[in-house]
């Protein structure tokens, strides 16, 4: 299996970009499995602070190792991370990347602790991803604020991050009637300024397919995905649970399973073939 960015920069030039699913339950896990069992495509799977403490990433982590004999291309990445300690006990463990989000810290507290973590991550041979603009969910009332490019130049070359996480446009979540727009303008000036560095984008789930891909092809490589992922896995509990007769659990949870593998196939697909 390829090291995460010998990927990424193959990914880059091909003008792809790699799923980034978020690991709510054992169950997601599963699908994400079996989806890329069938696509033989590669992914990250990722946990949030909240999914840290639901399933716990050295739980994941082990999962991930036992994908990886079976020679399924999987990666681990810490999402929006904020505790630098978590963050490091992660790399030691053999994450390939972790995501620090120092967004809501000033500018400079921001900088000073990405810079140690890279440095930290770099002896590791794993990646750090960054965020100084924060995204916005999409019940905030507030403004997106755009990235500014030449902000995000110096911000990367001042802690020598791999991964920048660009607002423009996007929200975490997704509301049905209300598509995100992103600014393509706008990520092509941050590309401008950074035409090697890896651009990220968070809150994937509800923006149209037609503005995901004409991301991929201004330089995105590494996309969010998860309230999709927790719609499908609702609706369709919801759905099998109406009609069961079985109190195995097993029995309600794989036509679950199944639905959850169908959604993140497409991802799959729709990103790495853009």
């Amino acid at each position: 299996m390829k090291k995460l960015i010998d990927l990424l920069h193959d990914y880059q030039s091909h003008g792809q970009a790699l799923p980034a699913f978020n690991i709510d339950s054992f169950e997601v896990y599963q699908a994400v499995e079996l989806a890329v069992r069938r696509t033989n495509l590669p992914c990250l799977v990722q946990l949030s602070a909240g999914e840290d403490a639901f399933i716990g990433a050295e739980r994941l982590f082990l999962l991930v190792q036992k994908a990886r004999l079976e020679n399924l291309p999987l990666y681990l990445n810490m999402d929006h991370g904020a505790d630098c300690a978590r963050l490091k006990t992660l790399l030691r463990l053999g994450f390939d990347m972790v995501h620090f989000d120092g967004s809501k810290l000033d500018l400079a507290t921001n900088q000073m602790l990405a810079k140690d973590l890279v440095d930290y991550a770099h002896y590791y041979h794993s990646l750090v991803e960054v965020e100084f603009d924060a995204i916005k969910p999409t019940e905030s009332p507030d403004a997106v604020v755009l990235t500014d490019s030449v902000a995000a130049k110096k911000f990367l070359s001042l802690t020598a991050a791999d991964f920048l996480a660009v607002s423009i446009g996007n929200r975490h979540g997704a509301v049905a009637d209300r598509p995100e727009n992103l600014n393509l303008p706008q990520l092509a000036a941050i590309r401008a300024e950074l035409p090697t560095s890896f651009l990220t984008l968070h809150g994937g789930s509800g923006i149209p397919l037609d503005q995901i891909q004409a991301a991929i092809k201004s330089g995105i490589v590494k996309i969010n995905i998860n309230t999709d992922l927790r719609h499908v896995f609702k609706t369709s509990l919801q759905q099998h649970l109406a009609g069961l007769t079985s109190d195995k659990l097993y029995d309600l949870l794989t036509p679950v399973i199944s639905d959850l593998a169908a959604t993140i196939q497409q991802k799959l697909i729709n990103f790495s073939f853009s």
